[in-house]
């Protein structure tokens, strides 16, 4: 059976989250290098750019079954199975451990962990059969380490580090690869201008935090910008070079088993190794917004 090259990409219309923009800038540049992209997401109306191009998009949520196995089916269909599964779909989550409703907790994990591993099941036997694939794990520098505020988007990432370690020895023996990429802060996605644009309405005592909310907020905004960042957003990445190695990724006969984009994820681990854990706190509390 020939291998498929047909791409699935979910996350192509996510306009929130640390992955912002990445899904689009990838979907249009393998659709380009002559990849066949099936570029999905919860909002299909968001996607008429990339249908103006001739990428072809479809409707997925990664929380209802349903649209992902029709979206895997028509691919099968057309293509024999799906040759690259890219999981890109995200949100993240802000609040605090102690306030944040379990509702919402569930969601963050529904969103972007179980989602992803039952596409990837839905995907796998496709694969096997053609005896091989790609699915590459869109990480994130936080799958390293946390902070305070968003503890729970940054275990969803944790977990996605695991899962791909342990699926890439799973499905080595069927020909299929997998790939982590841990970028930095995406430049140019969505920054709050307000503590109210946090979305934390529903949460415990709202007050308790308020200072360092306030905090928070000032400090993304030095990845507002694309062009020409101020300070820290010097050091973030930019959508297209996401989009570029996710080309790699998917197109190099034997990738990388993670992809590490921009300075922090390549510095950070090493810095910790050396000052140790007393020191990386001292670090966190110095370089991020705490409480």
């Amino acid at each position: 059976m020939t291998q498929s090259r047909a791409i699935l990409l979910t996350g192509a219309s996510s306009g929130t989250g640390l992955s912002s923009g990445s899904g689009k800038a990838a979907a249009l540049r393998l659709h380009r290098a002559g990849w066949p992209v099936y570029a999905t997401g919860r909002n299909v109306a968001a996607l008429s750019d990339l249908a103006d191009e001739g990428i072809t998009v479809m409707h997925l949520d990664v929380r209802d079954e349903e649209s992902m196995a029709a979206v895997v089916k028509r691919i099968t269909e057309e293509h024999g199975a799906v040759g690259t599964l890219i999981n890109n779909a995200a949100y993240s989550l802000n609040g605090t451990i102690g306030e944040t409703p379990m509702d919402e907790v569930r969601a963050q994990f529904e969103t972007n962990v179980f989602g992803l591993c039952r596409l990837t099941q839905l995907v796998l036997p496709g694969m096997r059969e053609q005896g091989g694939g790609r699915i590459v794990i869109m990480s994130s520098i936080f799958g390293m380490f946390a902070t305070p505020g968003r503890g729970y988007y940054q275990a969803t990432k944790h977990a996605l580090e695991a899962i791909g370690d342990s699926l890439r020895l799973e499905v080595a023996p069927f020909g299929i690869k997998v790939v982590i990429l841990q970028p930095a802060p995406i430049l140019g996605g969505f920054v709050p201008d307000s503590v109210a644009d946090l979305g934390m309405e529903s949460h415990e005592n709202p007050a308790l935090y308020r200072d360092f909310w306030e905090h928070f907020v000032d400090w993304h905004q030095a990845y507002r910008l694309s062009d020409n960042p101020p300070l820290r957003g010097k050091i973030a990445v930019r959508a297209e070079n996401v989009a570029k190695v996710l080309e790699k990724a998917v197109s190099t006969p034997n990738p990388r088993i993670r992809y590490r984009l921009g300075m922090p994820p390549r510095l950070l681990p090493k810095m910790r190794a050396i000052i140790g854990e007393r020191g990386w706190e001292k670090f966190v509390r110095l370089f991020f917004p705490t409480p």
